[in-house]
């Protein structure tokens, strides 16, 4: 019941002036995260790319601990524990829709 994971970025930090094409940055992007209807704030840290004027790639992740967002993961025979800090990383690209 709880398929999808959003995030709205409230804010970003560490950059400034204009971007040179593919030079890549780093910066944070601040926002709220939804789990299974539990929101809280997180930051992820970010680099991106400038590949052309029309298109932005790059990545970001963050730590957060899966008991913060109610996350339960089964006691399987045979499977190593998992951690209760969950690296969430994703790809992203910007570019302008046609």
């Amino acid at each position: 019941s709880f398929e999808f994971i959003t995030f709205k970025p409230t804010a970003v930090s560490g950059l400034s002036g204009s971007a040179a094409l593919g030079q890549t940055y780093s910066f944070e992007i601040t926002g709220d995260l939804t789990i299974k209807d539990v929101t809280k704030s997180v930051v992820f840290k970010a680099t991106a790319t400038p590949e052309t004027e029309q298109k932005l790639s790059g990545t970001a992740s963050t730590v957060i601990n899966r008991d913060d967002y109610g996350l339960t993961i089964p006691n399987v025979p045979f499977v190593a524990n998992v951690s209760q800090d969950v690296t969430l990383e994703l790809d992203f690209v910007a570019a302008p829709t046609s």
